[in-house]
């Protein structure tokens, strides 16, 4: 019989999991941005860029999988994920961005949200093999 392990998340543990799991898929310009003080509908933001729809594909499946093997927990709803310019993740508290180069330039997130306090997230982190 196999035993899980499931570890309870914060949402801030969350947040520095997703991105150090985007930087697995090699992300780009990943920002992890604590909005708590400034927003009534999550608590943090990952936003990162993908160069084409099929990078931006693979780190949307490689976080959305690797967070529901290892802590039993799925997003609440994927947007985007038909074109893949620019996929949202929303797992409540924290809502994650994938953009493509463009569109992340034009839409500025981080400028619009830039009462945020930014967040070290950086750890080194194991690929999966299997």
């Amino acid at each position: 019989m196999k035993v899980e392990k499931r570890k309870k998340l914060s949402p801030l543990k969350l947040a520095k999991l997703i991105a150090n799991l985007s930087k697995v898929k090699k992300a780009e310009d990943v920002i992890l941005i604590d909005v708590r003080k400034i927003s009534s509908f999550c608590d943090f933001f990952v936003i990162m860029t993908g160069n084409v729809d099929v990078h931006i594909k693979a780190i949307l499946e490689y976080i959305t999988s690797t967070i529901k093997k290892n802590y039993n927990i799925l997003p609440h709803h994927i947007e985007g994920e038909e074109f893949c310019r620019w996929v949202v993740i929303d797992y409540i508290d924290v809502v994650v961005h994938i953009m493509n180069p463009q569109l992340r330039e034009f839409y500025a997130l981080e400028k619009i949200w830039a009462k945020g306090k930014k967040v070290s997230y950086e750890r080194k982190i194991k690929r999966d093999t299997k």
